[in-house]
């Protein structure tokens, strides 16, 4: 069954990374994952961040908050959906960055066997895929890749709907000062298209439902 990905994301190198950190008293970033899995009757879920996408400019800092602060919305008014999470955070040095920031990004990317859509500081590209019509289909999957340039975790445990939110809302009010790297991936991209229960524990074995 083909299924598919969509990103949306700046392209920020290490000499932009590093420009950020002028001023700065360390050179730790802090790069953090944040996946939420949603029933497939959050449609709106696919449709707004296909929407957003499409309008947002990744290449600017103020696209790049714009982008993080609207998906998060979306996410929000679509909580009564959530259905499982996972999050991690890790601190590492500025000069191993990026390349550990791509490595997580390319990971959640090729989960599944097509990325339909791209937005890399603002060159779009799309391809069309026949979308599946499996009555057992029951997931969509929002992965959110953020690199901070502070030396504190940005979570703290999550275990509630409740919990969640207030990790979104932090997320959310990150200061453009700080937000080096921002990446949203959902999947599958087509709001008439969701994972298949056996497709979503294959391929998100270590996500944990919310309670």
């Amino acid at each position: 069954m083909l299924k598919s990905t969509f990103s949306v994301h700046n392209n920020n190198n290490d000499e932009i990374i590093t420009n950020h950190y002028q001023g700065k008293d360390n050179n730790i970033v802090v790069i953090s994952k944040l996946q939420i899995a949603l029933l497939a009757l959050a449609t709106d879920v696919q449709s707004g961040l296909t929407e957003l996408s499409l309008r947002v400019d990744t290449s600017t800092e103020e696209g790049l908050q714009e982008l993080l602060q609207e998906s998060i919305l979306i996410l929000l008014r679509n909580s009564e959906y959530w259905t499982h999470h996972i999050y991690d955070s890790e601190k590492i040095h500025i000069d191993k960055a990026e390349s550990r920031f791509n490595f997580l990004s390319l990971e959640q990317r090729s989960k599944l066997s097509a990325e339909t859509l791209s937005n890399i500081e603002g060159n779009v590209t799309q391809k069309t895929v026949i979308s599946s019509d499996d009555q057992s289909a029951m997931y969509i999957v929002v992965t959110l890749l953020v690199g901070t340039a502070h030396d504190q975790h940005l979570f703290q445990e999550i275990r509630t709907p409740d919990g969640l939110k207030e990790a979104l809302s932090i997320l959310g009010s990150m200061s453009s000062d700080y937000l080096l790297k921002f990446e949203v991936i959902w999947t599958p991209q087509t709001e008439n298209d969701s994972l298949t229960y056996e497709e979503f524990i294959t391929e998100y074995t270590n996500m944990v439902q919310l309670v």
